[in-house]
């Protein structure tokens, strides 16, 4: 029998933890808290459009409030590539702050979102004066580092079904919740923008779904929920992996 909580909820899977995100903003002093949240600005994005886009001059950053989006790249000969997913306190833009002060990526929300803006200049002057900000934003980054390492080694399996494995879990350590079938990806995924981060087609991502839910490994439609992490990671990883 399924156990439940005190308030009727599914308890099946609520040991999971996702550890590839922290969020900048949470657990700061008050009077920190304050000094960042009056330099920034808020800004409201609608679902599907750019927050700003590659080539574009940079002077801000944001932190995300509410809402996801997503980061891409274009290369010279013209092939795009997602390169990131972010929500609710990820701080996106830093990298722009180096010496061209030009946007390296295009970033586009997802769903309607709520951002802080807070302008370059204002960023060097809170971490400055605040010691708490800046070592909140060096743990989020060391946090981030690790789980884009994980991208690393999971667009470096040698089969593509083994990319698409790695990827999924690689996805649930920053954006998993529990769910009484397993771990929900709580990000509105397509499956082209998947095989576009596995650097597949579109009609081998959807073969590719559509074997791991007949083996009953994946379910949800839409959504998608990992319902044996153990067994997709033997697939991503082609080892035996001990239980947990």
């Amino acid at each position: 029998m399924r156990q439940v909580d005190n308030d009727g909820m599914p308890t099946t899977n609520t040991a999971y933890r996702p550890h590839g995100h922290l969020d900048v903003l949470d657990g700061l002093p008050p009077d920190c808290r304050n000094a960042v949240m009056a330099r920034c600005q808020r800004r409201a994005v609608a679902k599907g459009k750019a927050v700003w886009k590659q080539g574009e001059s940079a002077d801000y950053l944001i932190i995300v409030v509410s809402g996801k989006v997503i980061s891409w790249h274009e290369t010279p000969n013209g092939k795009a590539g997602t390169i990131g997913f972010w929500g609710p306190g990820d701080i996106v833009g830093l990298g722009d702050m180096g010496l061209s002060n030009v946007r390296q990526h295009t970033l586009r929300s997802l769903e309607p979102c709520s951002l802080l803006t807070l302008s370059f200049r204002d960023f060097e002057d809170v971490v400055r004066r605040f010691p708490d900000f800046s070592l909140r934003v060096i743990k989020a980054f060391s946090v981030r580092l690790r789980w884009v390492a994980q991208l690393a080694v999971a667009l470096a399996a040698t089969s593509a079904i083994e990319r698409v494995c790695a990827i999924l879990l690689a996805l649930t350590q920053r954006f998993g919740i529990p769910h009484e079938q397993g771990v929900l990806i709580d990000l509105k995924l397509t499956n082209e923008q998947l095989a576009a981060i596995c650097g597949i087609s579109r009609q081998f991502a959807n073969s590719t779904l559509q074997s791991l839910r007949e083996q009953r490994l994946l379910a949800g439609a839409p959504g998608l929920i990992l319902t044996d992490l153990a067994a997709l990671e033997r697939i991503a990883y082609n080892r035996q992996v001990s239980a947990r």
